[in-house]
């Protein structure tokens, strides 16, 4: 089986915790994703506590970043950034030099811009390749998704610069107005946005999840939607199994097949206890099949439909 998952926040729990990559007590560790998937490409997420201010935010981003690109280097782990890159890598036999492992590095909460426009630029430079501008409250870059505010002049143009610059905006966490202006900027410069984490609105209706309109928006983009484990975004129910995950990814599908993946939003989220660390995600499997999915599907939602849309986007 192959996995290309594109939400975590692994990278700083292992940054705030000095754990390693291989070996760790965290929802993700190469340990455990070796024993179950031949090929695993991971969207790694640089993440800004709310406990720092926004410069306090950066300082603790590039360090972060520092901790984990040796983690990467220590264990063999190919950082991509490119399609081109992500395409080779795929046709790596998994016994090659870094053809098991890969990652690609985002940035979640883009506040540590801080009113500088110039570090969008700077964030490419470090290899971020895709942003989630908002995460909650309102912020220099506009309204998260527990307000009705849209996005600010400075996170207008913030946007804009990833898209020039060549990182990818998502739309996770955002407003449902600051969603439709990155959504309006993504189509204004042809480019395709994602939702690295965000489950169906019309099962589950939280502010943080994704209206049917807007799924359709993204994917008519060529964006894909990510779902995740988190279980107050999957379920207004008392215990979430991983039947509710089969669920939002069979509405996904039913809506535009082939654009829906895994934003599972490990080391970041409480999940179901089934689902409790990487090596058994693949029970959701059952529950896919249960509900119809071909393995063409199956496939594509655990690894081929991000893979594809990474390739031909990143650059």
């Amino acid at each position: 089986m192959k996995l290309c998952d594109m939400h975590c926040d692994t990278a700083m729990a292992l940054w705030h915790g000095k754990k390693e990559l291989w070996h760790n007590d965290c929802h993700i560790s190469l340990e455990k994703a070796g024993e179950v998937y031949e090929k695993y490409l991971q969207l790694y997420a640089f993440f800004t506590s709310t406990r720092l201010s926004d410069e306090e935010g950066w300082e603790d981003f590039l360090r972060s970043r520092e901790y984990f690109l040796a983690e990467c280097e220590k264990n063999g782990v190919s950082l991509l950034y490119s399609g081109n890159e992500i395409e080779a890598w795929d046709g790596l036999d998994p016994d090659e030099k870094g053809g098991r492992f890969a990652g690609v590095l985002t940035v979640e909460d883009a506040r540590i811009l801080s009113g500088r426009i110039e570090r969008v630029e700077e964030l490419y430079r470090l290899g971020i390749r895709v942003v989630t501008p908002l995460w909650g409250g309102e912020t220099c870059i506009g309204g998260s998704h527990n307000t009705d505010s849209g996005l600010t002049p400075f996170g207008r143009e913030a946007v804009k610069e990833m898209l020039r610059v060549g990182i990818v905006p998502d739309l996770s966490h955002a407003s449902f107005r600051s969603a439709d202006e990155i959504l309006d900027l993504c189509a204004a410069a042809g480019k395709s946005p994602v939702a690295t984490h965000m489950n169906s609105y019309a099962l589950h209706p939280h502010s943080r999840n994704l209206t049917d309109d807007r799924y359709l928006r993204l994917t008519e983009l060529g964006g894909v939607a990510g779902i995740s484990l988190y279980v107050r975004h999957l379920s207004g129910e008392e215990t979430v199994t991983p039947a509710s995950v089969a669920e939002h990814l069979a509405h996904y599908e039913k809506l535009a097949p082939g654009c829906a993946g895994f934003g599972c939003d490990y080391d970041g989220a409480d999940v179901p206890e089934e689902l409790n660390g990487i090596a058994l995600l693949p029970r959701t499997e059952k529950y896919l099949r249960e509900i119809g999915m071909t393995e063409e599907q199956i496939e594509g939602i655990f690894y081929g439909n991000v893979l594809r849309f990474l390739e031909r986007t990143i650059r």
